[in-house]
């Protein structure tokens, strides 16, 4: 039987630095909330309180306890306490842009030659414990950055908490030899430059951006971090089949109640989904959220970078609210409880007007969202035939599924393909006219839904390849440029010049057989923080992300730590296939955003195989919050 193997951290009493107050009281209402949902047979807790979770102890945490998890199993490591920052050293600053490591302070932290746990050391901790099959959890209940000392006259702020962050330690300063060994062997230049950067699966969620501080908020004894109260309530109300998506949804929604400038975040690292099932491990489904603010006002957790349009371009979306748990019967159809339209949009979520069956909601509950109309759609579709009979025959069901599509009868500037009729079969082409290999069906109704749900897919792909906001400030804030890497490089110098496109247009072509290498350099030209997602969409109409993650101001990055990207035809397209084209396109925004959404699996190409067409990894101001840059990388042989 599955077991959830859990380490819990907290710390309020520290030895060098500022105490806290409310991370023991933390602590001891998660294990409550763990034995009150997992069954005591199948749960193992190990609690390291004040004076206990000393560096040592922790390390020894992992390897003791959650390396007994193993396959099938659940290993929850949860810390509340301070978060700070150090300098990294230097042999680390090719997967550390802004020089600085994070660190979890443990208590004894900062006396004589004892350091900080740094991230890099944790996610040494993280893999040994991935290593043997099991599903890892990391929550952090405190800071990712320094520089900021806790105040305690901060507890007369009620509607700011207190920051759960210390700053940099003044001590003696860390060189390489004061790393767990196993970390640095993880971080070894040359073994990026050949395997790429360390990413040992598991879930991280965590209470705050990296730029921000996670709160106590000052209530009456016990006092309590912000978002550990809000993470018992939004568990309760979820429910078993929540995913970690839910869950920060659902966070996000509370934390923002209780404390300012605190936005939990969710990382998902090394294949690891935020549709799997919290602290379950099991693939769950990709819902939408919807659940009240303090106020009252619903919201879905879904916005403008998800291809939410604004009221003021005319768009009118309407949303359909289902329970939780409405679809988890197979065969039956759920009828929504409740409808709505939007009338906020925000970069990562949408603010709703309740139209119908406002009184079946609960403002504490959670429930699950689903996009009936979107208003304006990022694709057209045809249906063109030899008879009227046929065409009507797959008109009325196409226009039934048509969500994030449109069926016109002429074209216009927006993208279209088109659903061909022909004898007792049905086929799509591209915007070339050109039928797409593989989706051919029978002129059936079963035919017919995979056409429908084909339509869906291209329309969310070309919405990814065509959204932006106009007039942002951010738009091409955050360059993306290609690298040449000779064939016998692992790694190029730091100032090699980039290839030059033309336009937003880059060809490449071949040597004889060998497909062109790159590394993929992010340059954020901007004065401002920003969260950038770089999407690699192919022409297998697949969308995989190469990078998520924040970059500094005016600093660079690199995708895959930097490792060499080789840009090939792939060897199932036809000998004749001699040209393919990936467009490359950079989201970036001033809050975290959830990447996993934007992904989709290749829509054509061997069906047993879904595969990325051209791509594999070798061994004036204004109130903008997020821009776009965007790539045409043609790659001929």
């Amino acid at each position: 039987m599955a077991r959830l193997y859990a380490l819990l951290v907290g710390i309020n009493e520290y030895q060098a630095v500022t105490p806290l107050h409310g991370c023991v009281s933390d602590i001891g209402a998660v294990e409550a909330l763990l034995r009150e949902r997992v069954h005591a047979d199948t749960l193992d807790v190990v609690r390291l309180i004040d004076g206990e979770a000393t560096r040592a102890r922790i390390i020894d945490g992992f390897r003791s306890h959650l390396k007994r998890a193993g396959a099938g199993d659940t290993a929850l490591f949860y810390y509340c306490g301070h978060g700070s920052e150090e300098a990294c050293p230097p042999e680390w600053r090719h997967v550390e842009p802004s020089g600085r490591n994070q660190t979890l302070v443990p208590v004894d932290a900062r006396v004589g030659d004892i350091f900080d746990l740094a991230d890099k050391e944790l996610n040494a901790l993280i893999g040994e414990v991935a290593s043997g099959g099991a599903h890892v959890v990391t929550m952090f209940d405190s800071c990712h950055s320094g520089g900021v000392t806790r105040d305690v006259s901060d507890l007369a702020s009620p509607d700011a908490g207190v920051a759960r962050m210390t700053a940099a330690s003044k001590g003696r300063a860390r060189s390489l030899a004061d790393y767990l060994e196993e970390a640095r062997v993880l971080y070894d230049a040359d073994r990026i430059a050949t395997q790429g950067p360390p990413a040992p699966r598991h879930v991280a969620v965590a209470a705050c951006q990296h730029n921000e501080t996670a709160k106590e908020i000052p209530t009456q004894p016990p006092r309590r971090g912000a978002f550990t109260s809000a993470f018992e309530e939004a568990a309760r109300a979820l429910g078993p089949s929540a995913t970690y998506l839910d869950l920060v949804t659902a966070l996000r929604m509370k934390v923002r109640d209780r404390a300012k400038e605190q936005l939990p975040s969710l990382d998902t690292v090394g294949g690891a989904r935020g549709t799997d099932t919290l602290l379950g491990g099991h693939a769950g489904r990709s819902d939408l959220t919807v659940d009240a603010d303090a106020s009252g006002r619903w919201w879905i957790s879904a916005g403008a970078i998800d291809g939410i349009p604004a009221p003021a371009s005319g768009a009118v979306v309407e949303v359909s609210i289902y329970p939780r748990g409405a679809f988890d019967l197979p065969g039956v159809t759920p009828s929504p409880i409740a409808r709505a339209t939007v009338d906020t949009v925000l970069e990562d979520r949408a603010r709703l007007q309740l139209t119908v069956g406002a009184a079946a909601l609960d403002p504490a509950g959670a429930y699950l969202g689903a996009i009936a109309r979107l208003g304006v759609t990022p694709l057209h579709v045809r249906v063109d035939g030899t008879s009227s009979d046929m065409t009507d025959r797959v008109r009325a069901p196409l226009q039934a599924s048509a969500v994030f599509f449109s069926v016109v009868e002429q074209p216009s500037s927006t993208p279209l393909v088109t659903v061909r009729v022909g004898g007792d079969a049905i086929e799509l082409a591209g915007e070339d006219g050109i039928a797409l290999p593989g989706l051919r069906y029978p002129l059936t109704d079963d035919g017919l839904g995979f056409i429908a749900s084909d339509c869906t897919h291209l329309a969310k792909w070309y919405g990814l390849r065509d959204r932006t906001p106009a007039g942002s400030r951010f738009n091409g804030a955050v360059a993306l440029e290609l690298v040449p890497v000779a064939a016998n490089e692992k790694r190029p110098p730091e100032d090699r010049a980039p290839h030059a496109p033309t336009g937003e247009t880059l060809q490449l072509r071949y040597d004889g057989a060998e497909a062109p290498r790159v590394q993929m350099r992010l340059r954020n030209t901007s004065d401002t923080r920003l969260y950038v997602a770089l999407l690699d969409l192919d022409d297998a109409y697949g969308c995989s992300t190469l990078f998520a993650d924040w970059i500094p101001p005016r600093s660079v990055a690199y995708a895959a730590g930097g490792r060499a990207f080789r840009l090939k035809v792939m060897d199932w397209r036809d000998p004749s296939v001699r040209v393919v084209t990936d467009w490359f396109k950079l989201f970036a925004a001033t809050t975290q955003f959830d990447a996993d959404h934007l992904q989709l699996a290749a829509l054509v190409g061997p069906s047993a195989v879904r595969v990325r067409a051209a791509i594999a990894e070798e061994d004036d101001e204004d109130d903008s919050t997020w821009g776009t840059t965007r790539l045409k990388v043609e790659i001929t042989r």
